[in-house]
């Protein structure tokens, strides 16, 4: 399996896809690391819209920046992490924005026994 990886990275300089795959893979966890710093409930929901959405996050950022940053690959998978971090982040700004400005609040209560 590592060998694998290496070859991906070595021939990462001249495929953008490979470039957006690893900006995936890596800001989808830097995502997930700020959500479970936050404290959090962990569900598999949560798990999976943090991945998804810091993953999506970096490895658009990473596309984006392709063409400008293709000879500075560390450079590149570096913005595109810091993206995954701060994509989660945002996302639960903007939503707490938004939240307070249209004045809802949603609350989910689970019963025992229902």
């Amino acid at each position: 399996m590592p060998e694998r990886v290496f070859e991906y990275m070595s021939r990462a300089g001249n495929e953008p896809w490979i470039v957006g795959m690893l900006a995936f893979f890596g800001a989808s966890f830097a995502g997930l690391a700020t959500q479970l710093r936050v404290g959090k409930e962990i569900t598999w929901r949560a798990i999976t819209a943090a991945m998804l959405n810091s993953g999506f996050i970096g490895a658009i950022i990473a596309l984006i920046g392709y063409k400008n940053f293709a000879d500075n690959l560390p450079y590149l998978l570096g913005i595109s992490l810091l993206a995954g971090i701060g994509g989660a982040s945002m996302l639960d700004f903007f939503l707490l924005l938004i939240k307070q400005r249209i004045g809802i609040d949603i609350k989910i209560d689970r019963r025992k026994g229902d």
